[in-house]
């Protein structure tokens, strides 16, 4: 499977409190359904922009209305970067070992007095793409 290039989310892992399990759901769905919050829906539209630079980007629409010296300050600040007409709201470094794609979730810290290691491997499954609880499609 070729990674690079931009992803967006097929379907994501849904907690059911019906059942107290999770299960995968499909992203049109819940975008779609009125009761699914507006956050939660904002979150549905991410693209993954896994780039040949080694970096995999989060990104987003600029909000509607958001006014220009919002967007200045917000890049200024490192809170965010300008990628063409969307926002970077998060990056990790990706790297290629043994065959296997592998990314840094930046998770820190330690379990049982060892490291705990941030670097992930990136799945496949039935031509998706899973990167957190997310199952990711071509976008490109």
């Amino acid at each position: 499977m070729k990674y690079i290039g931009k992803w967006k989310i097929k379907e994501v892992l849904h907690f059911n409190q019906d059942t107290f399990a999770t299960e995968w759901k499909d992203a049109q769905e819940l975008l779609a359904d009125d009761s699914v919050d507006e956050s939660d829906k904002q979150s549905l539209q991410f693209l993954f922009d896994i780039g040949e630079d080694g970096q995999i980007r989060t990104l987003i629409d600029i909000p509607e209305g958001m006014p220009q010296e919002e967007i200045d300050e917000a890049i200024a600040s490192g809170e965010c970067e300008l990628c063409g007409d969307l926002l970077c709201v998060e990056k990790h470094p990706w790297k290629e070992e043994d065959g296997k794609i592998l990314w840094d979730t930046g998770t820190k810290g330690e379990v049982l007095g060892e490291a705990v290691n941030p670097w992930e491997e990136l799945k496949e499954e039935n031509g998706l793409l899973c990167l957190r609880a997310f199952r990711l499609t071509r976008a490109d």
